[in-house]
This record gives C-alpha cells, structure tokens and sequence, in this order.
C-alpha cells in the first residue's frame, strides 16, 4: 500500500466506538500533521447537536473534526460513492443496529468510490468461525462481506478488527448478562464459557494506529483479533461481586432455553445474539496472540474497565 501524507479519514458513526477512534486518531503521536478528520451523521444530527448534546458537539468542534450529512440507510449506493469518493480511508464505527443491506451498500460505495482503505463494521466476533447460517442467519451479511472484500479485485486495502463483545455490554441489560435491579449476573451457556471483552477506548486506539500504519504503506489486509481480557462468565460474576461488595444472584441460560425462545419468537434479536454467545464459537480467542499483544499495545482488563467507568 502506497503512502499519504495528507490522509482524509471519515468515520462513520459518534457513539461510543466512534468517539473513541476519533478520538484516538486526532491525539495519536503517529498521525501527520495534515490528516483530516470528517464525522458522516445523519443531517437532522448534524443541525441539532450543539442544543441535544454541547459537550459532545464542543469536543469534535476542538479537534478539528468535519461534518458530512448523510443518513448511509437511505442513500442510494450512487449518493454513497459520491460521498465517499473524496477519502482516503472510510472507518465504519457505527453499525450493530444499522437495517439489512446497508453494511453491504456502505462496503460497496467504498469499494466502486476509490477509496484506498477501509475498515467495515466488523468490531466484534469472529463471523468466519460462527458462520452465514448460525443463530437463524444473524451475521450472514458481515459474513458475506468478508468475502467480497477477500475475493474480488478492486484493489481497496482493508482491515477487520476482531474484539470480542464490547466491555460496556456487560451491564447493558437488554444483553442479558447484567441486571442491576436484581443484582443478578447470567451466564450465556454456562459459567465456564468465555467471552473476550475489549473496552471501546481500547478498541478506538487499536484502530488509530493501525489506520496511521496503513496510511504510512506498512501492515497488509486482514484480520486482526485484539483483547482486554478473555474470561469466563463466572469470572464476570466473581469480578462484579468483588467490586461491589456483598452476594449477587447467579443464574445460567442455556442454549436449549434460547433455542425455545426462537421457536416460539424466530425474530427475536436479543435471543439470536444470547444464542452466539451462549454456544461461544467464535467469541473469544487467546489474548496473548493478539495484535494489542504484538504492538505492544496496553489495554484495559474487566476490573480496570469498572474502576474507571460508571455502569
């Protein structure tokens, strides 16, 4: 891969991996002094933030970030590779409740629009190990996207980066893991299941240096599996008790309970994704083989991540 030295890098997306990866790229001592830096968010976001959220619309304000009002769901593939044809590098952050079809229209927009690099909305499981048909096809398109960026040759330069299960959604309760007004903690399969959890921040300086690294002709396409932490469920559960003191509840779903659920509900997001973890293929890996590992990249561990965030 070719080296810019005047990259212009859009991420899509301002949540939380979002903001992380903007923000780590801004701050990075590997970036180049002319990168620049655009926000792609839908048009009735861009005008509203500074009065819904100041603190948010004052910090990209301060980095220097630029705006590109666009809503990626109902663009057609044309508005996108128009859009998209001015970058350099497109880093798609913001993609787990996108609607079906637009992860495959936003990496085809990059691929036909010229851009040299791209990372796609692939922050998570392994897709190749669990497979198009798992869970009633839940992660069929990240699976298929996988291979167009693989087998065709349209000489866009990629990454995916493979994290596990975001940190914070251990306590996000519609997962099903935490629930704080029970004070109970629920094993997806069983207590000695691993999950590999990476905080958001973690996985947004991961990807800050390895886009400065691309942008700079080094590293090759492919994928990189990273981690804070892989543990088991029950290790959850002792981290959490220890943390807040006094006994919690324990309980277990088991693949055969979800499995039920789906035959009764077959639509039922939350229960597919209860599915993938519960049975675990493909949802943890060996921390020590990482790429963090390799860059010698500090990342956080689960009890870190509680001590330094509110839940």
């Amino acid at each position: 891969m070719a080296s810019y030295p005047c990259p212009s890098i859009l991420i899509i997306g301002h949540g939380e991996l979002g903001l992380s990866v903007i923000e780590s790229l801004h701050s990075s001592p590997s970036k180049k002094p002319l990168t620049s830096l655009t926000v792609l968010a839908r048009p009735q976001t861009v005008s509203s933030l500074p009065k819904t959220d100041p603190a948010k619309y004052s910090m990209l304000d301060k980095r220097n970030v630029h705006w590109l009002p666009l809503d990626i769901e109902t663009a057609s593939l044309d508005d996108l590779k128009t859009a998209f044809k001015p970058f350099t590098a497109v880093i798609y952050a913001s993609g787990m409740f996108a609607a079906a079809g637009t992860p495959t229209k936003v990496a085809t927009a990059v691929r036909d629009a010229g851009v040299k690099y791209f990372i796609p909305w692939q922050f998570g499981v392994d897709y190749d190990v669990i497979g198009p048909t798992a869970a009633g096809g839940l992660f069929a398109e990240q699976y298929w996207i996988r291979k167009l960026l693989r087998e065709e040759n349209h000489g866009l330069k990629w990454n995916i980066i493979s994290n596990g299960l975001f940190a914070s959604f251990v306590f996000y309760e519609p997962f099903g893991i935490v629930n704080k007004e029970e004070g109970s903690v629920t094993a997806l399969g069983g207590w000695d299941n691993k999950v590999t959890l990476t905080a958001a921040e973690d996985i947004g300086k991961v990807t800050a240096e390895l886009v400065h690294e691309r942008l700079n002709g080094k590293g090759s396409d492919g994928i990189l599996y990273i981690a804070g932490e892989t543990v088991t469920y029950g290790q959850i559960a002792d981290t959490i008790q220890e943390k807040l003191g006094g006994q919690i509840e324990r309980k277990v779903l088991d693949t055969r309970t979800v499995r039920d659920i789906l035959e009764r509900d077959p639509e039922n997001k939350l229960a597919k994704y209860q599915l993938v973890f519960g049975e675990g293929n493909g949802c943890f890996w060996d921390s020590s083989t990482t790429y963090n590992e390799e860059k010698g990249v500090r990342m956080m561990k689960f009890r870190e991540w509680m001590d330094t965030h509110e839940f």
